[in-house]
């Protein structure tokens, strides 16, 4: 752990998930602590820059003559995370955010089951594909510009860079199967609000005895 601490990709990898948080608190306390919304709104919209440094040094690096490293396919797996999650992490924090410290409403809870679950699901689901194939778009383009070009999905256990490929297509597997296909065998169960409301509903249905009090 010492030694992959030393890496200075490594670091930088956590300097921009620090960054992440940081620049986001920042831009959320502005809106709402502030009320300095023009500054708010360049905060959050330059979220996605943090990620462009991360993926511009490490094409940089291998470009430079280093090979390809187990560090440069992480730094492509976060890259393709914050792109395709960074939008509505900015937007949950931002709900959350107004209903604490703007007078808004409370966030509501995404739906686990029924159609409106699947639907959220699947939502889901194409943000982890957006996020797997930018992750694997520039783990293709660190091994083209090193020179080792593509390599076949066979050989990505024993690969330092391409093990990260693998990885991706494991999470991605496990996303189908407990995301949608969960919720279509019925294992999602509803939020404590959905089924509150189905129990009101199912009170009011229940016909009455005769003789029982109105």
């Amino acid at each position: 752990m010492r030694t992959l601490l030393e890496n200075p990709l490594v670091l930088l990898v956590l300097a921009c998930e620090i960054g992440f948080w940081v620049v986001l608190a920042a831009g959320l306390i502005a809106r709402y602590l502030l009320h300095r919304r023009r500054l708010s709104t360049i905060l959050l919209v330059s979220v996605p820059l943090i990620d462009l440094v991360l993926v511009s040094v490490s094409i940089a690096s291998v470009a430079g003559g280093s090979p390809p490293e187990a560090v440069h396919g992480l730094a492509a797996v976060y890259l393709g995370f914050t792109v395709a999650f960074g939008h509505s992490i900015v937007r949950w924090a931002d709900a959350h955010a107004a209903h604490r410290f703007g007078g808004g409403p409370k966030p509501v809870k995404p739906p686990k089951d029924g159609l409106a679950g699947l639907l959220h699901e699947t939502k889901e689901l194409g943000r982890a594909v957006v996020a797997a194939v930018i992750a694997l778009g520039v783990i293709a383009t660190l091994s083209t510009v090193a020179g080792t070009g593509l390599v076949a999905p066979a050989q990505w256990p024993g690969d330092p860079l391409w093990g990260w490929a693998l990885r991706v297509a494991i999470v991605l597997g496990a996303w189908v199967v407990f995301g949608p296909v969960w919720v279509l065998l019925g294992f999602g169960g509803g939020s404590r609000e959905t089924q509150g409301a189905r129990h009101g509903r199912d009170d009011r249905m229940v016909p009455m005895e005769p003789g029982a009090p109105g």
